[in-house]
């Protein structure tokens, strides 16, 4: 649930961003006449794609580093009262550099494979995988990128 409330905050904003600034930037028009109608369609180029794909990761990033590196929280997790542990450390205080950046490696970098078709598909089924592992993984019910940076979600 934290995650989908992230999601939905952060969703917003790189969508903005996204399909508004950047891909109205690089995309190519062009019209196209069928039975007697014309229509102009704009489609996004492969640079405004994969600009697309490195902003998203970066803006989804910044806000997993910023807001976990100082208590282990993010805004959803706050809400569902939960927080993310190093395994074995404290619940007080945030997770280190080399811990964020394995996590975010896991969590966010399929957002990297989203200029090309076929990648984001393999990325984001991936990123429903990771997501969806805590449901079966016993005892400690940890996602792909808990498991990569020794972390595990705490309830408060």
């Amino acid at each position: 649930m934290a995650r989908l409330i992230d999601g939905l905050i952060l969703g917003v904003v790189v969508y903005l961003i996204i399909s508004r600034i950047i891909q109205s930037a690089f995309s190519t028009t062009e019209t196209i006449e069928f039975l007697g109608t014309s229509t102009t369609v704009s489609t996004p180029s492969f640079l405004g794609l994969l600009i697309s794909s490195i902003v998203s990761f970066l803006l989804y990033a910044a806000y997993e580093y910023f807001m976990t590196s100082r208590d282990g929280q993010t805004i959803g997790k706050k809400v569902m009262k939960i927080r993310i542990v190093k395994l074995g450390g404290s619940v007080h205080g945030g997770l280190d550099t080399e811990t964020l950046a394995k996590r975010i490696g896991v969590l966010w970098g399929p957002q990297l494979l989203a200029f090309n078709w076929i990648l984001n598909g393999l990325g984001g089924l991936f990123s429903l995988v990771n997501v969806l592992w805590p449901l079966w993984d016993k005892p400690l019910q940890q996602a792909i990128h808990d498991k990569v940076a020794g972390t595990v979600v705490v309830k408060l």
